[in-house]
């Protein structure tokens, strides 16, 4: 097993371990231990093991860990099987994550990182990929947060109904998580949900049943620049894909406003981050109706536009991808086509995609996972 190196703000290389038999390194050693208490100085992170290597994966979820600069992965399913592991990505190889009282085994879960509370926070899911029948009970609406190395289950009086195919994000202006739509299923039917939630206070709180109509698979990502949370897509009722079709909504703390813009053909499943550098929300793949893309969509200053890249991920939905602040860049893992599932790994900096790790697709094994 190995540990993260401790990240500190101080460095005693010079000061304390510097100097031999120095009387005056230890008296600023025992000062700053008084002062910040020996915590501060080793903060305890996650411990790895070595094990057998992240190959492929789908409908998992993935966040930025501002604090750490890390990128975690958790769960979704390989070829064969639903998994609950969680990996951290080390220069371009994941590294599995040593965890006890890990989450059950969930895909299309809702993850989110907690800036305020220096936590990852997770929600719902299902047991299945796509299963062998339609259950209420292979579905979750627990809530988990990831915090000082370990996972704890949060109690909560007031959760929103079991679901999967949710979103949520941190509303950074307002210092609380968003979540939205997803379905649930009732009696064997798949429901739609358009309700809205906010968790603050380690609870939930319902805080608008009005807005976008009930959908599942929309992306969603919060906008410094207009201090919003942005939502697009979504399979609908009505079925809204197809050339302009495609709707995009702003959340204003208290109700939903529809963007009157121009809008890109509608699309579910697909992934979406922010770029801090470019000040622009960036957003990749999905299903169209008919088949799965490999557009790469910017939207900046209330407009989309079309990207042209000479390469790229190929055509996927139940992608992950995040903005990675500490190397200025785009990262998309894994997916499926509705025949393989992925294992590379794709940078988007510049305008352009470059592949960063290649791994052989594996045919999805049609065992009701």
């Amino acid at each position: 097993m190995i540990k993260k190196k401790p990240k500190s703000g101080f460095n005693f290389s010079n000061t304390v371990f510097g100097r031999k038999n120095s009387m005056r390194s230890y008296v600023i050693l025992a000062f700053s231990m008084l002062l910040f208490g020996s915590s501060s100085l080793c903060p305890q992170e996650p411990s790895k093991v070595s094990v057998d290597p992240l190959t492929v994966r789908n409908a998992h979820s993935m966040v930025y860990h501002v604090q750490e600069a890390s990128i975690y992965l958790f769960a979704g399913a390989d070829e064969r099987e639903v998994k609950s592991d969680l990996w951290v990505l080390e220069s371009a190889n994941w590294q599995k994550v040593s965890v006890e009282n890990a989450p059950q085994p969930r895909t299309f879960a809702a993850m989110a990182y907690d800036p305020q509370e220096n936590r990852i926070l997770l929600f719902g899911g299902s047991k299945v990929l796509f299963g062998k029948e339609a259950s209420s009970k292979n579905l979750y609406n627990d809530t988990w947060q990831f915090k000082d190395g370990s996972w704890q289950k949060i109690p909560t009086e007031n959760a929103p109904t079991v679901r999967a195919e949710a979103s949520m994000v941190y509303d950074v202006e307002r210092q609380r998580m968003v979540l939205f739509g997803g379905y649930t299923i009732q009696e064997g039917n798949y429901i739609k949900l358009g309700d809205t939630w906010e968790f603050y206070e380690d609870n939930w709180h319902l805080a608008s049943e009005n807005g976008p109509s009930a959908r599942h698979g929309v992306v969603m990502a919060y906008d410094p620049e207009i201090k919003s949370v942005t939502l697009f897509g979504g399979s609908t009722v009505d079925k809204q894909y197809g050339p302009l079709k495609g709707e995009t909504w702003i959340w204003k703390g208290d109700s939903w406003d529809k963007l009157a813009v121009e809008q890109p053909p509608g699309m579910f499943n697909a992934c979406m981050a922010y770029d801090t550098d470019q000040k622009r929300l960036l957003r990749f793949g999905g299903w169209n109706g008919k088949s799965r893309t490999d557009e790469t969509w910017a939207f900046q200053n209330n407009t989309w536009t079309p990207l042209q890249t000479e390469t790229g991920p190929s055509p996927r939905n139940h992608s992950g991808m995040v903005y990675d602040e500490k190397n200025k860049r785009m990262l998309l893992f894994g997916g499926h086509d509705g025949k393989n599932v992925f294992g590379d790994m794709w940078e988007f900096s510049n305008n352009a995609w470059q592949n960063i790790t290649t791994t052989k697709p594996l045919k999805r094994v049609k065992n009701g996972h």
